[in-house]
């Protein structure tokens, strides 16, 4: 089986919600696709990364680290600055 790699914008699309596991990530993604309708490049992320989640198992999500990819508040700050 071919190993699914997903690209560092796919992580950040992520690690936006609930990571606790494969199902719930992959819920909360495919939620706000009708959202990301008006941007065609937006729009192909979510969905793109919705796929791959399809494609994984439980335990290869399970070893995917999203810590990194995380917005903290000290992040947040400088983005708004």
């Amino acid at each position: 089986m071919k190993q699914i790699r997903f690209e560092e914008d796919e992580m950040f699309v992520i690690s936006c919600f609930d990571t606790s596991s494969r199902e719930a990530a992959l819920q909360a993604v495919e939620y706000i696709v009708p959202f990301t309708k008006d941007d065609d490049e937006l729009s192909a992320l979510v969905v793109n990364t919705a796929e791959k989640l399809k494609m994984i198992t439980d335990d290869e999500f399970s070893q995917l680290d999203f810590e990194s990819y995380r917005i903290d508040d000290e992040d947040e700050e400088e983005v708004r600055a």
